[in-house]
C-alpha cells in the first residue's frame, strides 16, 4: 500500500482507478489517503470503531488531489461503494478494519462482463460475502424497515441467481 502511494506520489494523478475484488479495492482506498495525505499515518486510520456515525478520529478530506473510481471483477465485497476497507499487515497477519465515509469511492462501475468469466470458486465466495452482506444489513441495530426490504430482496435474489450463476458462468 506504501509502495503504491509513493508511485502515486511520483506522477500525481487526477484520478485514482480501483480495478478488481474487495482487497484491491481496500489497498487501493488506502493508498488513496495517503496519496491525499501522505502525513496520515495509517494506525490513527485503523482505529477500532463500533460505530461509522461516532467515530473518535475522523478521516481527512478527500477528493482533492484525485477522484477515485472503482471497477469491480468480482461480486459479494460492496467495497467499490461501501464507506470500508480491510487492509492486512503481511508481516503479522493482522487484519485492520477501517472505517470513514471519506473511504467511499466517487464512482463506482459495474461491468458484467467482467465477472461473467470468474472461477466458480470465486463466484461462491462472492455469492456468500453478498448474503452475509444482506444478513447483517437485517439484523444491524440501525435497521429499518426500508433497509430490511432490501436486504430480504438481495437474499430472495441471491436464492434465485446464485446456483445458476456459480453453474452456468456466461453461458
Amino acid at each position: 500500500v506504501r509502495k503504491g502511494a509513493e508511485l502515486a506520489n511520483s506522477f500525481k494523478p487526477d484520478v485514482i482507478i480501483a480495478l478488481g475484488g474487495g482487497s484491491p479495492m481496500d489497498a487501493a482506498k488506502i493508498m488513496w489517503v495517503m496519496y491525499e495525505h501522505p502525513e496520515t499515518h495509517f494506525e490513527e486510520l485503523a482505529l477500532r470503531f463500533m460505530d461509522i456515525r461516532k467515530r473518535i478520529y475522523k478521516f481527512p478530506k478527500m477528493g482533492v488531489k484525485a477522484k477515485m473510481i472503482a471497477v469491480t471483477t468480482t461480486s459479494g465485497t460492496g467495497s467499490e461503494v461501501t464507506p470500508f476497507a480491510v487492509v492486512t499487515d503481511d508481516a503479522t497477519g493482522q487484519k485492520y478494519p477501517l472505517a470513514d465515509y471519506a473511504l467511499t469511492p466517487d464512482m463506482a462501475i459495474v461491468d458484467a462482463n467482467l465477472v461473467m468469466d470468474m472461477p466458480k470458486s470465486l463466484c461462491a465466495f462472492g455469492g456468500l460475502d453478498a448474503v452475509t452482506h444482506a444478513l447483517e444489513a437485517y439484523v444491524s441495530v440501525l435497521a429499518s424497515e426500508f433497509s430490511d426490504g432490501q436486504a430480504l430482496q438481495a437474499l430472495k435474489l441471491l436464492k434465485e441467481n446464485l446456483p445458476a450463476s456459480y453453474h452456468e458462468g456466461s453461458k
